[in-house]
C-alpha cells in the first residue's frame, strides 16, 4: 500500500514537473498546424547564446516600416496641429500584409493599425521598438538614397504614416552548431521565413527556406 501511495506521489510529482514544457509544445504545435501560412524577406546575423547554443538574428523586411500609411494617429498625437509626433515603445500594433505577386509570395507591408483591422485580411501582430507618425506632406524621419548619397528628405504620401521598427517575436532562431552561421553566409535574397500567423496575428516560425529549398522546419507534435 505504501509503495503504491509512494508511486502516485512521484507520479503526480513528475506531472507538476513537465507540464509547462507539455502546454508549450502543445500550443506551439497548434499554432504551426492551424496558422495562415506566409512568407517574409530577411536580413541575417549570427551571435551565440550560452545557454541555449548558436541562433541567428532575423531582421524582416517588414520590420522596418518606412512611411508605410496609418489608418489613423492614436490619441495623445495631434497631427493637426503638428508635422509629426512619436510613439510610446512597446505599443501593439498590426501590420496589415500582402503577397507581392513578383517576389516569389513574400508577403509586405501594406498599411499599420493600432487595433486589430476589420475584415478578413492577412495581418500580424508586433510591438513597437520606436515609431514616428507624420501627417500627409510633412517630411518624413528617413531620407531616400539614390546611388548611397542622401536626397532630399521624403515626405507622407498618405493621409497618416508611419516610420519605424517592429519586432514580432519571430527574431530569433536556433539551429544546431554550425547550422546559424551557414545560414548567416547565405546571400539575403536566397533566405526566406516561412511564418504561421494565427487569428490574433500572433506569428511563430515554421521552416526556412534557403534559393527555394527546405532548410529547417520547426518540430510538431503531430
Amino acid at each position: 500500500m505504501k509503495r503504491w501511495l509512494v508511486g502516485l506521489a512521484f507520479a503526480g510529482l513528475l506531472a507538476v514537473q513537465v507540464s509547462p514544457a507539455a502546454m508549450l509544445a502543445w500550443r506551439q504545435t497548434q499554432r504551426l498546424n492551424d496558422g495562415h501560412l506566409l512568407r517574409l524577406a530577411v536580413e541575417t546575423r549570427d551571435p551565440r547564446d550560452l545557454l541555449r547554443g548558436e541562433y541567428s538574428v532575423f531582421t524582416y523586411e517588414i520590420g522596418r516600416l518606412q512611411g508605410i500609411g496609418a489608418d489613423a494617429a492614436p490619441a495623445g498625437c495631434d497631427l493637426d496641429a503638428r508635422d509629426n509626433c512619436r510613439l510610446e515603445v512597446g505599443r501593439d500594433v498590426y501590420v496589415r500584409l500582402a503577397a507581392d505577386a513578383d517576389a516569389n509570395g513574400v508577403h509586405r507591408a501594406d498599411e499599420v493599425f493600432f487595433t486589430a483591422p476589420p475584415g478578413n485580411g492577412l495581418f500580424i501582430k508586433g510591438s513597437l521598438r520606436s515609431a514616428t507618425l507624420a501627417r500627409q506632406g510633412a517630411p518624413l524621419s528617413i531620407r531616400a538614397r539614390t546611388g548611397g548619397q542622401p536626397t532630399e528628405p521624403a515626405t507622407c504620401q498618405h493621409s497618416v504614416c508611419l516610420t519605424g521598427i517592429v519586432n514580432y517575436g519571430i527574431e530569433r532562431w536556433y539551429g544546431a552548431q554550425g547550422v546559424p552561421g551557414k545560414l548567416d553566409r547565405t546571400a539575403r535574397k536566397d533566405i526566406h521565413v516561412e511564418v504561421r500567423v494565427a487569428s490574433d496575428g500572433t506569428a511563430v516560425i515554421d521552416g526556412i527556406t534557403m534559393a527555394g529549398k527546405a532548410f529547417a522546419k520547426t518540430a510538431r507534435l503531430w
